[in-house]
């Protein structure tokens, strides 16, 4: 949309002009009426200009706004991987709890079998001392001493060894399956607990960031209202600023139509040749030709004329100046407007060769520029078109 209006704009302010410089009028003119119309078209230039700041600034405004969205896009992008990868973690750490879950039941199994061991263990002790007890204190030396022969007293030696090995080794057991239950609840415990932090961790940040995300969404949708009201702004702007152009382009034909009210202006009819006749050779024509830089068939919007560079640009009738710069393809150009239907474009003038500024009022055979070869050109020509009600025609049916 914003192309379309810019092009647009731009087609109509070469065939209507801008320009701030006061027109010169002739003296058999109504001057009273010139200097309403000079000061009509200043008030309209000065709404022009003050439009197309409007809409330079509403243009900067878009860009801010795109530049946000963009960087807010990033952003959520980034949030979003950091979504994933905090759930990874979540999902990951569930897995880890409900292993190690599984290990603590497997491990309270265990613990269980080695407690029931442990109170064995103690419950064996105990009928021993108590059975030592009922008989009364028997010490390891008397039962040697009560030997009947040698024999015996090894017999009771050998026997009374394997008690205290059996009494050693049950202790042992106790202590050894003590400290294995003792520290399988502890790594169990502490396991346990380390996941569960990890897990509050990374929940917290999971949900930190989604609150993020869904914050950083409101705010896109938000700019995204106010990038389209702000086009929406620029496209009515667009539309106001064509209509100005267009009250300026009827402003320029009132004043031509002033001017002309003398005899020094144009009136249709024909237009005099803007190269003095000789100087020159016609080098192509209006309509279809070879295009001399792709070679391809091509519209041809105007006459060429071959001269040497320097030569003289004449006005083809009288009129006011509304274009003098330089307008990609055709390079250097002037365009005049004569009259309400029409307006002469004078194009690949050499540079430094415009001789004439924007509203000024020049007459039929006025030097306006000298011939070059800027911009689309293959050599030292003059390409002259005619415009009848903006529309290009051939030349030569107006040309003398």
């Amino acid at each position: 949309m914003k192309k379309k209006i810019l092009l647009s704009l731009l087609i109509a302010g070469l065939l209507v002009g801008s320009a701030n410089i006061p027109v010169e009028v002739s003296h058999a003119a109504s001057k009273q009426s010139l200097d309403k119309i000079n000061r009509e078209l200043a008030e309209i230039r000065k709404k022009k200009e003050d439009q197309r700041k409007q809409m330079k600034q509403t243009e900067q405004s878009i860009a801010q706004v795109q530049k946000q969205i963009k960087n807010l896009n990033t952003e959520l992008m980034q949030i979003d991987l950091r979504r994933n990868e905090a759930q990874s973690k979540l999902d990951k750490l569930e897995k880890q709890m409900e292993e190690t879950t599984l290990k603590a039941a497997q491990a309270q199994d265990e613990l269980d079998e080695a407690k029931d061991r442990v109170a064995k263990r103690e419950t064996l002790l105990k009928t021993r001392v108590k059975s030592m007890y009922e008989r009364g204190t028997v010490s390891y030396l008397d039962v040697l001493l009560g030997s009947s022969d040698f024999g015996d007293f090894l017999t009771r030696m050998e026997g009374l060894q394997l008690i205290l090995a059996q009494d050693t080794r049950i202790l042992e057991d106790n202590l050894r399956d003590k400290a294995t239950i003792e520290t399988k609840k502890k790594e169990i415990d502490h396991q346990l607990t380390v996941y569960a932090g990890m897990y509050d961790e990374a929940e917290t940040l999971k949900a930190e960031l989604d609150s993020q995300y869904k914050k950083s969404q409101v705010i896109v949708a938000e700019l995204n209202k106010q990038e389209q009201k702000m086009e929406a702004d620029l496209a009515e702007a667009g539309q106001m600023l064509m209509q100005i152009t267009k009250q300026e382009s009827a402003k320029y034909a009132e004043q031509v139509r002033a001017m002309s009210a003398s005899s020094s202006g144009y009136k249709g009819g024909r237009l005099a040749l803007p190269i003095t006749d000789g100087a020159f050779r016609f080098s192509s024509g209006f309509g279809v030709r070879k295009d001399p830089f792709t070679g391809k068939s091509a519209g041809h919007n105007g006459l060429d004329m071959a001269a040497p560079k320097g030569t003289t640009i004449m006005a083809a009738a009288s009129g006011i100046v509304t274009y003098a710069g330089y307008y990609n393809g055709f390079g250097n150009t002037v365009m005049i407007k004569h009259s309400d239907e029409i307006t002469t474009l004078y194009a690949h003038i050499r540079e430094g060769g415009i001789k004439v500024s924007v509203g000024q009022r020049v007459n039929v055979g006025q030097k306006i520029a000298e011939v070059g070869s800027t911009g689309r050109s293959t050599g030292n020509h003059l390409h002259f078109t005619v415009y009848k009600n903006d529309v290009a025609v051939n030349p030569l049916p107006y040309l003398k």
